[in-house]
């Protein structure tokens, strides 16, 4: 049966989608959570974001918080890894230029990678160990290889630069001051897997890293990386306001020009992707760790880290921090370490608790901060890493507040697709709204929550629905009353 997509919907049917789907205010104030949790740094900042409406979520600059798009700045950048791998570059500054880049080396990766076959590429790549950094932790090498075994007349890798997490911007500074490592990374997982065209989906909050990516991409065609066996274009797409869209099927249908909503899997994008073709979809910290990976070789990668979760991982710490910036880390330290000797410990108040990987993540008390950073262990005491996006809260934060400002978001920005999320959040969000549970509401809201974590179509709902599981069962003395 022949496959049939259908793309370029009417426009208003797109658009409603969106938040910003044409427009955007003079200024934009960030509502995202590390800003929330940086209120009391800055009330009146915080009060316009809370007014603005349609609100926005994250502007990637968390170490500034409570911020707007007027904020400048830049945040600390420092390796704490025995090997630079993803913040090689930026710890000294900016990448300038293409001849910049290849003075520091940049390009190697690629050069051996197009000395070997493309089986032999991915590979190395499994033997790393290298796991996808956008949050679901899927291992990239097995990604690649199951778009390469895909008999098809075309195939395609996306660069997901919508890094929407609140708390998040490891990757808003890749792409704005090392775009170049991050095409190095897409052009050797094109030729891994043997795709003609890399796109770029860039969230609109991050203008600066569209001008860069778009800037390195001529510069890139001009060097004549841009032919065979390398794809032939460099594509850059820019977001309108929309968190769900980083969800993988949900950015193929924004790029196809659909409402970019999630589709059930499988089949999963690398059988069935981008205009109906395989396609890998990795994020910008996974490609940029590609590079080395190739250049250095898989098991030099795989010997840093620990347990399951091998190589580094970049934090992203909120400006409640005393030391707010990026650490590039092994897996393998404690969220002690993490809190008190990078992040010198809360800058105010006393610490109640750190989220990892929020704004759809548990909150995790202080007696618990002894666990190693590590995919299967955070796992195992209700946590996630997701972007590893680190916000710390002050006792100035009440949880219940704090879980109603998350299902706010939740709920706006759910695409409204499945029951369990578009229900669920709007009727928890109703339940916190006056800042304490009865003992009767929270075994309602927890059913409610337990439902969505199992029952939702996407990460959205299944991870609001964790997170207020946890939290809510973690902090219960303080929100129930």
């Amino acid at each position: 049966m022949p496959l049939t997509i259908r793309i370029n919907l009417p426009k208003q049917e797109v658009n409603t989608f969106y938040s910003f789907p044409d427009f955007a205010p003079p200024e934009e104030h960030c509502r995202g959570l590390a800003c929330y949790a940086a209120r009391s740094l800055d009330p009146e900042a915080w009060k316009k974001a809370v007014a603005q409406q349609p609100p926005t979520y994250c502007l990637g600059k968390c170490y500034a918080g409570p911020s707007s798009t007027l904020t400048g700045g830049a945040p600390h950048v420092e390796v704490r890894s025995r090997k630079a791998i993803v913040l090689r570059h930026i710890v000294d500054g900016p990448v300038k230029s293409l001849r910049d880049y290849l003075a520091r080396g940049g390009m190697r990766g690629l050069e051996r990678a197009l000395s070997m076959p493309q089986a032999e590429v991915i590979d190395e790549v499994k033997r790393s160990q290298l796991r996808g950094r956008g949050g679901a932790y899927f291992p990239t090498g097995l990604k690649w290889e199951s778009a390469m075994r895909q008999a098809a007349p075309a195939k395609y890798v996306i660069v997901n630069g919508d890094e929407g997490d609140a708390g998040a911007y490891v990757d808003r500074f890749l792409m704005e001051w090392d775009p170049y490592l991050v095409i190095e990374g897409a052009l050797i997982a094109a030729y891994a897997i043997g795709a003609g065209r890399v796109y770029f989906y860039i969230r609109r909050e991050y203008p600066g890293a569209v001008a860069a990516v778009r800037r390195a991409v001529e510069e890139v065609r001009e060097a004549g990386y841009l032919s065979p066996p390398l794809p032939s274009e460099l594509e850059v797409h820019v977001g309108r306001g929309s968190y769900v869209v980083g969800e993988e099927t949900a950015m193929i249908n924004a790029i196809m020009g659909r409402r970019p909503e999630p589709t059930p899997r499988p089949p999963y994008p690398t059988e069935r992707g981008l205009f109906g073709m395989p396609t890998v979809v990795n994020n910008v910290e996974t490609l940029s760790s590609v590079p080395w990976i190739v250049e250095n070789g898989g098991d030099a990668y795989a010997e840093l880290g620990f347990s399951r979760s091998r190589g580094t991982k970049v934090l992203s710490l909120s400006s409640t921090f005393s030391r707010p910036g990026l650490y590039e880390v092994e897996f393998g330290v404690s969220l002690r370490e993490v809190v008190y000797d990078m992040g010198g410990g809360v800058r105010f108040g006393k610490l109640k608790g750190v989220m990892i990987g929020g704004p759809l993540a548990s909150l995790i008390p202080s007696e618990e901060l002894d666990v190693k950073l590590g995919v299967e262990e955070l796992r195992a005491i209700g946590a996630s890493l997701g972007h590893g996006n680190v916000i710390a809260f002050s006792d100035d934060t009440s949880v219940a507040d704090m879980l109603h400002e998350v299902l706010l978001f939740a709920s706006f920005e759910s695409c409204g697709k499945c029951f369990p999320c578009r229900l669920g959040t709007a009727k928890l969000e109703r339940m916190f709204s006056k800042g304490y549970l009865t003992e009767e509401e929270a075994r309602e809201a927890m059913s409610i929550a337990n439902t969505m974590a199992v029952a939702s179509l996407c990460g959205h709902g299944q991870a609001a629905g964790q997170a207020v599981a946890v939290t809510l069962k973690k902090f219960w003395k303080e929100i129930v009353r």
